[in-house]
């Protein structure tokens, strides 16, 4: 509901999880027609670790006597280019948000899962012939993409919000983020998918995963990937389930046989996922622990019992500090005496390990030597204040060089500080604890900010919820009569661009005051909440169901002609027909409507008015017919075949 304007709000924020500068290329080249494999190859061959996944992926199911890709072209061409271009977009989405600012959203659990069910959806769709693998494994990367969006741009409150849910264990994410954001993270997945350009599948499938599959969809495929993903998602929760692997393994295997998997296969499947998720693991440098094969975890499920989560340890407090030096006498020493003064310390031997450790788990403080084979210390400063990561680091070298035009080099090149070797232990610690105060001034700072920003993200979760109330109808909390208008402005104006038609279907309660009149308002409350139930699990995911006011329901129907509105309207009429509506006062039980069809082609309408004024003459005719029926307005001929 709202979908569209409340995903721009989050998108405004500017803190969506995005891919990396080569990812963000190809879905600029993509959006154009005339995108070529060589043109993304190029683009691609820019990021050598992003190039050896495409290769690895495209290589993973070659036979005996055909020979293995060697560059990106070739891998295009027996990948595809759309594969390749969504495997590209996944594999850098993972490289630039593999850490944040929300709390209790645990990073590294969240990419090894999602790691886990795109390698198992890559298999079992090459396995069972479902689908492409290529897609199947994006898609798996991706499902729960919203839940990593919503950390994102809401740490705080999203913080709050899990560790709620690991209080209670009865409470449903789903429902506790659209309380919190009037959104959840399925609809902001399918958003993201359908931005960044991705196919329509993806964000139908976004939109769907993990939940009941619903009888009308508008891809075919979707299907077929939502009953696939339906699986890996058991086997995704056994490899990172560590002592619960033995209580989930049941629920996987069955899936897998309900899937299509022979039952001595179900085994050997899930070893060849889990040792396929631990190479990507350790490519993509995501934990993938795969340790326990199936035939164990199979023998443990039979005497296990299901364990009480506890909770994570919390996160040691003391100042970080990376230490690089290529002498081990000097690193030694160093170590020991900073450890000794209370702070945690990691250690690297050379620039470019330091570079690499800085990158993927940021120090607070690095204390570097100068003078190093390869990489030196003024060389590794320079790079580190390149990047977001090591822009705010305290940077001090240690030298032996005393000379002043050596020691102005090390501060433009943005040391914060030097110390002279040999190494003056009172000095060194000295050093330290000016670091110390702007590390702490730094957080201090950062601390305020992320004040503000929670400030601000609360305000526009207080707007979008007013928004939302603004827009809602409070009984049936379908869209209400405003939604419906300004959505048909936007309709309108993209059929009138795109020369595409706009159907309207207009339902209204047959004898709805004798309802009122009879049985009371309380009871007539109750089936118009069970009549707009009834709606909307027979609609489609592009159309949009909304209460006009009193008994009139409003469904808008892009893109679709009125052959087809007819259609959808009689599977309406026949949903309503056959709920029984639930109450022990109704004895009527039963529910009918009566339907107006009409579509912007069929009778040239001009504009919205015209068009809501033709689909309210077709259910004034509807009514003159008999009532419970569907209706065009007086003139316009059917195009609809008999059955």
């Amino acid at each position: 509901m709202l979908l569209n304007e409340q995903f721009e709000e989050l998108k405004h924020s500017g803190k969506l999880p995005t891919p990396s500068g080569v990812g963000l290329r190809i879905l600029v080249q993509t959006r154009t027609e005339d995108c070529s494999l060589d043109e993304i190859a190029r683009t691609l061959q820019a990021d050598p670790a992003l190039t050896g996944c495409i290769l690895k992926l495209a290589n993973s199911a070659i036979s005996g006597g055909v020979s293995p890709a060697t560059n990106v072209r070739d891998a295009g061409v027996r990948l595809g280019l759309r594969t390749v271009c969504n495997v590209a977009l996944g594999f850098s989405l993972i490289a630039t948000n593999r850490v944040g600012r929300c709390v209790a959203f645990d990073y590294d659990t969240y990419w090894s899962w999602s790691l886990a069910n795109g390698v198992a959806a890559e298999i079992l769709s090459r396995n069972l012939s479902l689908g492409s693998p290529g897609e199947a494994f994006t898609l798996g990367l991706l499902t729960r993409i919203g839940r990593l969006a919503l950390a994102s741009v809401h740490p705080a409150q999203y913080t709050s919000l899990l560790t709620r849910l690991a209080a209670d264990r009865t409470l449903e994410l789903s429902l506790l983020e659209r309380e919190t954001f009037c959104i959840q993270h399925r609809e902001v997945g399918a958003a993201i998918t359908e931005d960044w350009g991705l196919p329509p599948v993806f964000s139908e499938v976004m939109l769907h995963f993990g939940l009941r599959i619903p009888e009308t969809l508008d891809w075919p495929e979707s299907k077929t990937y939502l009953g696939l993903l339906a699986t890996t998602l058991r086997l995704a929760d056994v490899l990172v389930g560590g002592h619960d692997a033995a209580v989930l393994w049941p629920a996987a295997r069955e899936a897998m046989v309900e899937l299509g998997v022979a039952r001595e296969d179900c085994q050997h499947i899930y070893d060849e996922v889990g040792e396929r998720w631990k190479e990507w693991g350790q490519l993509l440098r995501v934990p993938a622990d795969f340790s326990v094969r199936a035939k164990e975890v199979e023998a443990r499920s039979s005497v296990a019992v299901e364990l009480p989560l506890g909770p994570k340890p919390l996160k040691n407090s003391s100042l970080r500090i990376l230490v690089v030096d290529d002498e081990p006498t000097s690193l030694r020493m160093v170590e020991a005496l900073l450890t000794r003064a209370g702070h945690q310390v990691t250690t690297a031997r050379h620039g470019q390990e330091a570079l690499t450790k800085a990158l993927q788990d940021p120090p607070q403080m690095v204390v570097t030597d100068w003078m190093m084979p390869g990489m030196d210390g003024v060389e590794l400063c320079k790079r580190l204040r390149s990047t977001d990561a090591g822009r705010d680091l305290y940077i001090l070298i240690l030298t032996g060089q005393n000379e002043e035009e050596r020691i102005v080099e090390t501060l433009e090149a943005g040391a914060d500080d030097h110390v002279g070797k040999p190494i003056n232990t009172k000095l060194l610690l000295a050093r330290i604890r000016p670091g110390l105060r702007v590390v702490q001034l730094q957080e201090r700072l950062q601390g305020e900010m992320r004040e503000k920003d929670e400030a601000n993200a609360r305000l526009a979760i207080e707007k979008r919820k007013f928004k939302v109330a603004s827009m809602t109808d409070a009984l049936t909390e379908l869209p209400n009569r405003r939604y419906a208008m300004k959505r048909l402005e936007k309709e309108w104006a993209t059929s009138q661009r795109a020369n595409l038609p706009l159907s309207v279907i207009l339902l209204d309660i047959d004898h709805f005051k004798l309802v009122n009149d009879t049985f009371g308002h309380d009871v007539g409350d109750q089936v118009l909440i069970a009549t707009s139930k009834a709606i909307s699990k027979v609609l489609r995911t592009s159309d949009t169901c909304t209460r006009m006011g009193g008994e009139e329901f409003l469904i808008i129907c892009p893109g679709t002609p009125l052959e087809g509105a007819q259609n959808l309207a009689e599977r309406i009429r026949a949903a309503v027909e056959a709920n029984e509506v639930q109450v022990p006062s109704f004895t009527q039980r039963v529910v009918r409507v009566s339907l107006g069809v009409a579509c912007n082609t069929s009778q040239g309408s001009a504009s919205i008015d015209t068009l809501l004024k033709a689909s309210d003459e077709a259910v004034y005719l509807a009514k003159r017919l008999g009532r419970n029926c569907v209706s065009l307005p007086p003139g316009v001929q059917s195009d609809r075949k008999s059955a």
